[in-house]
């Protein structure tokens, strides 16, 4: 059987280098296919990995959940949470570490005649970097005592650092933000963006002084850190119980990085086999021309088949030489669309600035499937050319 294969395989290849043009041809519906599907899902596999990063720089680890005001995602949230929940909801629930309070707004803000457009405005409280991670690039972050205090303090961004100070050194400055005169006491490391959020362009304040998105001064979101990662589910149910308790309504929701996640990927992989699923369509496509050149295949070489059954061939040697050739033909032209495929996809990424993931499952998958198509539709002309009476064959002009 090997003997045969490997005689079938010579064949095949002499076959397909004597119609080189016809050849090249045949593969191009299945390196379009392959090429697409790969293209597709190796976006797809970046896509993944950058909402992943993406995620992960807003702070929220796989070691705290959110407890976010407002039960329904789709509908303005009615936040009810105050500064004061903060020691209330550790003093009841003693497996909490600790929580970071979040207050997101927008406002612009000002430094003599200059002005910042609708920056990133985040009050939140002075175990921000160290529980959520990030680093000064001059100054300090404000305290304990500052958020007590309500003292007006701000860290910068760097860019709005830039646009407002130039080299010059902003600490000590003062800059105005919603009618209020705010003292610089830091400046923030740079940090890039996560999606249209320029985290370079945003100015952190305390909790205390913060007014959120709907004006007022209740907090729309507590970061929650307990003593042991693992029991994350259990620390959420006690946290559900006290909160009711103490606003005396259900209006807010949990969210965990890995909820996040599961629902981002979950999008993610609809999108990428949904669309995938119709690149696959030109694989078919490919299949299709592949069948009807190896019919032409078989009409040019009647006579051949004759000769070689007249000297002995079986049915069997003859399927499995068409055979061949036909998956010859789509392996050749899999391999290509793989290897456009990659290609592809990495300038996409280099041009989006993304990262490049390359799904080896998908790799192997399109290997597979290059190779079946060129079976499936191969055995009809097979078949075909093995059932040809010698002598009628024999006789072909």
């Amino acid at each position: 059987m090997i003997f045969l294969f490997y005689e079938s395989l010579k064949q095949a290849i002499r076959s397909l280098l004597s119609n080189k043009v016809r050849t090249l041809l045949t593969m191009l519906g299945v390196i379009i296919g392959i090429f697409s599907v790969i293209t597709l899902v190796t976006i797809g596999e970046g896509a993944k990995t950058y909402v992943t990063d993406q995620v992960k720089n807003l702070g929220a680890g796989y070691d705290s959940f959110a407890l976010v005001a407002g039960k329904e995602t789709h509908s303005p949230p009615n936040p009810k949470f105050t500064f004061a929940d903060i020691a209330y909801i550790k003093s009841r629930v003693p497996e909490i570490k600790d929580i970071v309070a979040f207050n997101p707004g927008s406002g612009d803000i000002y430094y003599g005649k200059k002005t910042v457009k609708t920056p990133v405005i985040i009050g939140t409280t002075a175990n921000m970097l160290e529980l959520m991670g990030g680093k000064l690039q001059s100054g300090r972050f404000f305290s304990q005592r500052d958020i007590e205090n309500r003292k007006k303090v701000v860290v910068i961004g760097p860019k709005i650092a830039s646009e407002f100070f130039g080299a010059g050194n902003p600490i000590g400055e003062k800059i105005k933000l919603r009618g209020d005169t705010f003292l610089i006491i830091g400046v923030s490391e740079a940090k890039g963006s996560i999606g249209p959020m320029d985290m370079d362009k945003r100015i952190i304040i305390p909790v205390t002084v913060s007014k959120n998105m709907l004006g007022n001064n209740k907090i729309l979101r507590f970061n929650i850190f307990p003593n042991d990662p693992n029991k994350l589910n259990e620390v959420m149910t006690k946290v559900r119980i006290v909160v009711e308790r103490r606003i005396k309504s259900d209006d807010f929701r949990f969210m965990t990085q890995q909820g996040i996640m599961k629902i981002v990927n979950n999008i993610l992989t609809a999108l990428t086999s949904f669309v995938t699923g119709i690149a696959a369509i030109s694989l078919i496509v490919g299949g299709i021309g592949i069948m009807n050149i190896m019919l032409v295949a078989v009409n040019e070489r009647i006579r051949e088949i004759g000769v070689r059954k007249a000297i002995g061939a079986k049915k069997k040697d003859i399927i499995v030489q068409f055979l061949v050739e036909s998956m010859m033909i789509s392996l050749i032209g899999g391999f290509f669309g793989i290897f456009f495929g990659i290609l592809g996809a990495f300038l996409i990424m280099w041009a989006i600035k993304g990262t490049l993931v390359i799904a080896m499952w998908a790799v192997v998958l399109a290997t597979v499937v290059s190779a079946a198509v060129g079976i499936f539709f191969g055995v009809y002309p097979a078949f075909r050319a093995a059932s040809l009476d010698p002598v009628i064959a024999l006789r072909y002009e």
